[in-house]
């Protein structure tokens, strides 16, 4: 029996430090989501929740990518973000509570309120359900916002008539009005209040400008197009003061990613994927026409001649295999020669909540050792023969073809598990298309040397702060902690992964025409391989090999087409609609 081991591409990792002179270039996706991280704050919040807050989360599978830098701008940019944001909330406390009554505070609210309409109708994603309700909500917000506006300087008019009517704060009192709001925290440090509020502001458009001075000279001296080239930019420094003020979990949790997925022990060669919720195939992306077959196999003859091998789980592996390696050889049916990186290897399946319903008996010690620690990167030859010959519930094998296109960022990959006996085969063949990183993630690839572009867009930033204010402070104090647990209660969702750091920034389509038809030209190819060398697999080991071409004619020639989850249901020459648990199946139209 042959199982396919992993590339080297996939098990290699730092094992000492390396100068700036020898550091490689960085690749299209590293630059980006390591950009990302800057640009986005929602893409780093997930990335901490998803890859750095669970220290018994598994190591996902992440080819073509440099993890350790990504995760590392990760952790620096939402660390300078939470100081940011803290030092504004502050300044916005001192600002307000030293404005009320004046007109600076009323003008500074209405401007926020008009500048926020804009975005407010640009950012609204109309396709989805409750869209609608949400822009209601946010309008509604700064309708609110510009009705306090208006009534400011009102309450700036009622303060000052009771504090002439009031004779208890006469003319030579050396007490303060308690109805003097805008004097009144000031008057305890002995200080003015328009020099504590002018100052705040003022700090506050200081803050926002170095701000965004700061995320632009970083993403476009490291992270931009020159970082493509050898020597052309030196790394950031790994002892920045954003990192060294960070969570000291993140950084532990940082140490681990950079050592990546490391072998157990010398017998442990097939990786082991742990993952959570329905999707198994962690880090390919979105499933294309998927299909499955049951098919009865039919006897050719004599079958116990000596000439005809046995029909094994093992064989149909190892020749289907071999078949489509064989594409290697003629990479010129792919732009660029990209099938001469054709990685063909076996990968097993669990999910975290199987394993952990399982995980008091003595057959899942080598994918889980401890309940403690994360599950383990690579399976035991011995375990995955098991799981090769006779798969459980919890764990599947599954042969893996892929390649990496267009500078690595289109990932097509294509996922084969078989059961053989001797009456019945059964197949299923699951490509996977992973789209290139977002568009708004190569904004690095598009700054210029302007510098009053960022200087504008802080500026823009102060503005729309009354509107932006409650948020940042509530991300400022808001802290990303591990999912409950304890010594009674084990939550499968800390140890298997959803998403890799290329899902959590990919787009939701490919960019342009060639890129979709190359996702079909790889997806055909390897079809073209897979479908001969199955049946000359059948023919060799005497069954008819008719019976197969007729049911797979049916999906690689016919107009099918799959909506739903990347576990959708088939149905030959017709439409699927529907997640597996309840499709919905029409004919096909006749052309």
């Amino acid at each position: 029996m042959t199982i396919h081991e992993p590339s080297t591409d996939w098990t290699r990792f730092a094992a000492a430090e390396h100068t700036q002179a020898e550091l490689p270039p960085l690749d299209e996706n590293t630059r980006y989501l390591a950009a990302a991280a800057h640009l986005d704050r929602r893409y780093a919040d997930d990335v901490v929740r998803e890859l750095l807050v669970e220290d018994t989360r598994q190591v996902p599978l992440t080819p073509g990518l440099d993890t350790a830098t990504v995760l590392t701008e990760v952790v620096a940019a939402r660390t300078r973000r939470k100081f940011r944001d803290g030092a504004l909330g502050l300044l916005t406390i001192a600002f307000v509570t030293t404005s009320l009554g004046g007109p600076g505070l009323a003008a500074w609210l209405t401007w926020a309120a008009l500048l926020s309409i804009k975005p407010i109708w640009k950012s609204a994603r109309w396709g989805r359900p409750g869209s609608g309700l949400v822009v209601f909500g946010k309008f509604l917000a700064v309708f609110w916002l510009l009705t306090v506006a208006a009534l400011l300087p009102v309450i700036g008019e009622l303060e000052s008539t009771l504090q002439s009517s009031s004779s208890r704060y006469a003319r030579g009192s050396s007490e303060t009005n308690p109805l003097d709001f805008a004097n009144l925290l000031p008057g305890w440090f002995g200080l003015d209040a328009d020099v504590i509020s002018g100052s705040s502001a003022l700090l506050m458009l200081v803050i926002l400008v170095a701000d965004r001075v700061v995320v632009w000279r970083t993403v476009r001296r490291y992270f931009g197009r020159r970082a493509r080239v050898p020597g052309a930019v030196e790394r950031p420094s790994s002892d920045r003061l954003s990192l060294l003020c960070s969570p000291p979990r993140l950084r532990r949790a940082l140490d681990r990613h950079r050592a990546g997925r490391v072998a157990e022990s010398p017998d442990a060669r097939v990786p082991l994927v742990v993952y959570r919720g329905r999707n198994p195939f962690v880090g390919a992306g979105t499933s294309v026409t998927p299909w499955s077959l049951a098919l009865p196999l039919e006897r050719l003859g004599d079958v116990a001649s000596p000439a005809v091998e046995p029909l094994t789980t093992a064989r149909f592996y190892e020749e289907v295999g071999k078949a489509v390696e064989e594409l290697q050889r003629h990479a010129a049916l792919s732009p660029d020669e990209r099938l001469r990186d054709l990685r063909v290897e076996g990968m097993v399946f669990s999910p975290a909540e199987g394993l952990i319903d399982h995980v008091h008996e003595p057959v899942t010690k080598p994918y889980l050792g401890s309940v403690s620690q994360p599950p383990a990167h690579y399976l035991p030859t011995e375990e995955a023969e098991r799981i090769y010959h006779r798969p459980r519930e919890w764990a599947r094998y599954y042969l893996c073809f892929q390649v990496e296109t267009w500078n690595r960022e289109l990932v097509l990959s294509a996922f084969l598990h078989a059961a053989v006996e001797e009456s019945t085969l059964y197949i299923e063949w699951t490509p996977c298309v992973l789209p290139p990183i977002r568009q708004e993630f190569r904004a690095g690839d598009t700054m210029t040397a302007d510098w009053w572009r960022p200087v504008w867009q802080g500026v823009l930033r102060w503005l729309k702060l009354p509107v932006t204010g409650p948020g940042r402070f509530w991300a400022a104090l808001k802290v990303i902690r591990p999912l409950p647990h304890d010594g009674h209660t084990l939550n499968a969702d800390r140890y298997g992964s959803a998403r890799t750091l290329r899902e959590l920034g990919a787009a939701e389509a490919a960019r342009d025409y060639f890129q979709v038809v190359d996702a079909e030209r790889y997806t055909k190819l390897l079809e073209s391989r897979l479908v001969p060398a199955i049946s000359k697999v059948l023919s060799d080991s005497g069954y008819s090999p008719a019976s197969f071409e007729r049911r797979v004619a049916a999906v690689t020639t016919n107009n099918v087409t799959i909506h739903g989850s990347n576990t959708g249901p088939m149905v030959f020459g017709g439409v699927v609609e529907g997640d597996v648990s309840g499709g919905t199946s029409a004919p096909a139209p006749r052309i």
